[in-house]
C-alpha cells in the first residue's frame, strides 16, 4: 500500500516537470511608444512665515529664599535667647557676689565686737559651765571684754594673767588708754585732687543730673565714663549720683566707685549714705566704709574741724544710723590706742554737733562700769556744758558706784566753772 502511494507521488511530481518542458513559449508584445507630454512650469508659493517656538514656561522655585528666611529667623532668635541667658548669668553672679560679700568677714572689730557681745550676755552660763566660784565672778566683771594682746603704744600697763579665763586685762580702770587721751588733735592734711577739664568728664557730669537726663540707662553709662577719671569733679558729681539719684542701683554703683577712689574726700559722702532709706544702700554704704584705708579718726576730727553745725549733725546721725556708735562705746575700754582714739573722736563729733543722746543713754545704763566712767571723762576732756543739766540730774541719783560718783563730782566742777567764766 505505501509503495503505491510512493509510486503515484513519483508519478505526480515527473509528470508535471515534463509538461511545462514540453509547451512552447508564447511571445510578449513590447508596449507601444508614447511622446511625454511637455512639462508645464512649476509655480512656487511663498511659504508661510514661521514662527519661532514658544520658550518653555519654567515655574519659579522659592525653596533657597525660604530656607535663607528660616535661616535668618533661627539666627536671630538664637542671638536673643544667649543675651536673655547672660544677663540672668551676670545678675545671678552679681547678686551671688554681694551675698558672699554679706557673709563674708570684712570688718573684723565688728565680727569681734558681736561675739564680745555674745560673751556678756551669756557670761553666767559660761561662768555656771566653768564653775566660778562668787569670788572669780565678781573679779571678772571688771576684765576688758578682748582677747588680744597689748599694742605696744607706751602706755603703763601692770599686766594680770587670768589662766582660769586666759585673757590679758588691765589691773585697774584707771590704766586703761582713755585717760591718756586729753585732747582730740588736728587732722592730718591729704593732698587735693585736681579738676579736670576733658570734654568726656564733662559730659558724663553733665549726664548724670537725672534733672536734664531721665534715661537710667544713660546715667549708668555716665557713672561708668567717672570711674575712668579720679579727679576732683569726678568725686563731686559721684556724691551727687551716691546720695540724690532716684536709682537705688546707680546710688550703690557710685558708692562702689568712690571706695574704689580710697581717697579722703569721699569719707563724708560714703558716710551720709549709711542713713539713706534704702537698705541696700545702706548695706554697700557699710561695706564701702570698711574698704577705706586710711585713718578713720583722721578723719572723723576732720568732720569736726569744719564748724558747720549743719554738715556736723548729718555726719552724726548717720554714724548713728548706721550703727558705728553703738559699736564704738565698747571699744573706748579697749587695750589698743589707736581703736580707742578712733571712737573718741567719733563720741567727739556726736558732743560737739549737740547729738548727744545716746551718749547720755549710755552714761545711765551701760553695764559696763568702765565704759561709764570713759564717756565721763569724754565729756570732761571736750567740756560739753551742753549736757551739764543731765549730769546734775544723775548726781542726784542714790546708789551711785563710789569711783563713779567721784569722776562725776570732778566733772561736774570741771564743766561748771567753765561755764562761770563764760
Amino acid at each position: 500500500m505505501k509503495l503505491k502511494v510512493l509510486l503515484i507521488c513519483f508519478i505526480l511530481f515527473y509528470g508535471g516537470q515534463t509538461v511545462n518542458a514540453q509547451m512552447p513559449s508564447v511571445p510578449v508584445r513590447p508596449p507601444a511608444q508614447t511622446t511625454p507630454k511637455p512639462l508645464s512650469p512649476k509655480v512656487i508659493l511663498p511659504l508661510p512665515p514661521q514662527q519661532p517656538p514658544a520658550k518653555p514656561v519654567v515655574q519659579e522655585d522659592n525653596t533657597w529664599w525660604y530656607l535663607s528666611l528660616f535661616v535668618l529667623v533661627a539666627a536671630l532668635g538664637g542671638a536673643i535667647f544667649w543675651l536673655i541667658g547672660s544677663k540672668k548669668q551676670a545678675k545671678a553672679a552679681e547678686v551671688e557676689k554681694l551675698n558672699s560679700k554679706k557673709k563674708g568677714k570684712n570688718d573684723e572689730s565688728v565680727d569681734a565686737d558681736r561675739e564680745l557681745e555674745w560673751l556678756r550676755k551669756n557670761k553666767q552660763l559660761i561662768d555656771k559651765r566653768k564653775r566660778r566660784s562668787p569670788e572669780q565672778i565678781k573679779a571678772a566683771k571688771n576684765a576688758l571684754p578682748n582677747s588680744n594682746v597689748f599694742a605696744e603704744n607706751g602706755f603703763n600697763k601692770d599686766v594680770e594673767v587670768n589662766a582660769e579665763v586666759k585673757n590679758v586685762q588691765l589691773s585697774s580702770g584707771k590704766d586703761l588708754p582713755i585717760y591718756q587721751i586729753t585732747q582730740i588733735e588736728s587732722s592730718n592734711s591729704f593732698p587735693q585732687l585736681s579738676y579736670s577739664n576733658d570734654e568726656g568728664v564733662l559730659g558724663a557730669i553733665e549726664q548724670t543730673q537725672d534733672e536734664y537726663e531721665e534715661d537710667e540707662l544713660i546715667r549708668d553709662l555716665a557713672v561708668k565714663i567717672l570711674a575712668m577719671f579720679r579727679n576732683r569733679n569726678s568725686i563731686e558729681a559721684l556724691t551727687q549720683v551716691a546720695l540724690y539719684d532716684l536709682s537705688s542701683s546707680l546710688r550703690v554703683k557710685s558708692l562702689m566707685t568712690l571706695s574704689d577712689f580710697d581717697h579722703e574726700s569721699v569719707f563724708e559722702p560714703i558716710l551720709l549714705a549709711c542713713a539713706d532709706p534704702t537698705r541696700e544702700v545702706r548695706a554697700a554704704a557699710a561695706r564701702c566704709l570698711t574698704k577705706l584705708s586710711f585713718n578713720r579718726a583722721d578723719a572723723w576730727a576732720r568732720i569736726t574741724e569744719l564748724r558747720d553745725t549743719w554738715r556736723m549733725k548729718q555726719a552724726a546721725k548717720a554714724a548713728i544710723e548706721s550703727g558705728l556708735v553703738e559699736r564704738s562705746f565698747d571699744r573706748l575700754i579697749h587695750n589698743d590706742y589707736k581703736n580707742v582714739y578712733e571712737a573718741f573722736t567719733l563720741l567727739g563729733l556726736l558732743v560737739k554737733s549737740d547729738e548727744t543722746e545716746l551718749i547720755l543713754d549710755k552714761l545711765d545704763n551701760h553695764p559696763d562700769l568702765n565704759v561709764r566712767m570713759a564717756i565721763l571723762h569724754i565729756i570732761k576732756v571736750l567740756e560739753a556744758t551742753n549736757v551739764l543739766p543731765h549730769l546734775y540730774h544723775v548726781a542726784t541719783l542714790k546708789d551711785l558706784p563710789h569711783d563713779f560718783s567721784d569722776a562725776l563730782e570732778e566733772t561736774i566742777q570741771r564743766i561748771g566753772n567753765l561755764e562761770l567764766v563764760a
